[in-house]
């Protein structure tokens, strides 16, 4: 016998909505709070922006080591919290890796050409490809980790 279509509807919509991503709550101080001493931040308060690392956070305001020194910020003028996110240059510089050793491995096979005549050198399609695929790929992992992609995570928004 088979299970009423309404039955198996409303699963499917539990399964989902269990599946869902919980919307993180921006305007609670305690995630403020609960970001460690040292981690780098940049607050936007009513007339400015102001970037530094984080030296304590209490109940009510939250003090940061910033180019001029130390300041604070009562929770009451802090309009919004970003922290900095991690670097991705590892993950950078291995798509730069894949990005240029395939590259590498088609212009090696493509610009291969058979020796004909008297060759000094003799290389096959392969070693070509590999030599390109070695080379392009070192170039495209430099870059890679030359790239910034570290990004702000807002934690905080009045």
């Amino acid at each position: 016998m088979s299970k009423p279509k309404h039955v198996c509807f409303a699963a499917m919509l539990l399964l989902v909505a269990s599946s869902a991503p919980a919307q993180q709550n921006f305007t609670d101080w305690n995630t403020v709070k609960a970001l460690a001493t040292g981690a780098e931040v940049r607050i936007t308060t009513g007339s400015r922006t102001v970037r530094g690392r984080v030296l304590r956070i209490t109940d009510d305001s939250l003090v940061l080591g910033s180019g001029k020194g130390q300041e604070m910020f009562t929770q009451q003028e802090v309009k919004r919290v970003l922290l900095r996110g991690d670097s991705h240059r590892g993950r950078n510089s291995l798509i730069g890796l894949a990005g240029g050793a395939g590259i590498g491995l088609i212009i090696g096979a493509v610009g291969h050409q058979d020796c004909t005549g008297w060759c000094i050198f003799y290389t096959s399609r392969g070693a070509d490809m590999a030599a390109g695929g070695i080379i392009l790929g070192g170039i495209g992992a430099a870059v890679g980790a030359l790239i910034p992609t570290r990004s702000w995570l807002e934690v905080y928004r009045r």
